[in-house]
């Protein structure tokens, strides 16, 4: 794991550069998540633009990797349904 004057990683999923990252942001004394592209191991300056089809392999691997906490976990687990239980996305 990285640890630069800015941040400390604490994990990271990455999926032929893409990545998802959990960060302690040291000035701001808080974990952030950052998407971001990798090219020859260094990051670019540009945002990170996945298509879907890419993105939800990315997320799930972020999610096997402890990217994302608990509580952001069962939080858009909530998001995903309403309060009737209709999934929402694709009709089945």
């Amino acid at each position: 794991m990285r640890d630069t004057h800015y941040a400390t990683e604490l994990a990271h999923a990455d999926i032929g550069g893409s990545r998802i990252e959990r960060l302690h942001v040291k000035h701001q004394g808080q974990d952030e998540i950052r998407f971001s592209w990798w090219k020859d191991g260094r990051m670019m300056m540009r945002p990170l633009d996945l298509p879907e089809n890419e993105l939800l392999p990315l997320f799930q691997a972020a999610i096997r990797n402890g990217v994302f906490s608990e509580d952001f976990l069962r939080d858009l687990h909530a998001a995903l349904y309403d309060a009737r239980g209709v999934t929402v996305g694709r009709a089945r």
